[in-house]
């Protein structure tokens, strides 16, 4: 098969599977999520309370939601409860994109994608806390920041979420998967591997 045939079969069951699967992913992602929220939050005065997937305000869609509570400094009292939401077509964007690129990229032999693999891991983890989990927090810090007193707050978690929402998601989660594939081109194993060849 042809190599712009494969791309475009590969491209059309992504979106597919977006489509299909971004409610069921978004499930079985909450736990992570609310873990990942949870040790970021334990720097803050902010309490998570839990992430799952529910409903949008509209009754449109599917949505991670999460939930949690703010408090002032040195108080142990919430001072305000606060609930985000990400829509579950962005939580399901970066492994459509990362592993796409990842797994499709051309390589020398198995050994190489498997070490892709070992190596993309930790890289997807990463970039998941990055946007997804950074995204769910913004909201948290915005109320940290009112409560301080500041009226009209525009603090670097809200900078960071409208980076992501004007296009910077998707140059994370490409730039996430190239550097994936230049760390396995340059293994040591790797490159052990073309000295022996």
């Amino acid at each position: 098969m042809r190599l712009e045939w494969r791309w475009g079969l590969v491209s059309a069951s992504a979106v597919a599977l977006g489509a299909l699967g971004a409610e069921r992913y978004a499930g079985f992602t909450a736990p992570f999520f609310s873990a990942a929220t949870t040790a970021i939050a334990a720097a803050h005065p902010w309490t998570v309370r839990g992430v799952e997937v529910a409903r949008d305000a509209a009754g449109s869609g599917a949505v991670l939601r999460l939930s949690g509570e703010v408090r002032r400094p040195g108080e142990s009292m919430p001072a305000a409860r606060i609930s985000s939401s990400v829509a579950v077509g962005e939580v399901i964007d970066a492994p459509l994109i990362f592993w796409t690129l990842v797994l499709l990229w051309p390589a020398r032999d198995l050994r190489q994608r498997l070490m892709r693999v070992a190596l993309g891991i930790p890289v997807f983890l990463g970039l998941e806390i990055l946007t997804t989990a950074c995204q769910l927090l913004h909201p948290l810090a915005e109320a940290s920041a009112i409560l301080a007193g500041d009226d009209a707050p525009v603090t670097l978690w809200e900078r960071w979420s409208r980076f992501l929402e004007a296009g910077g998601r998707f140059v994370l989660e490409v730039s996430a998967a190239l550097c994936t594939v230049a760390m396995a081109q340059k293994s040591p194993r790797a490159h052990a591997r073309s000295a022996s060849l």
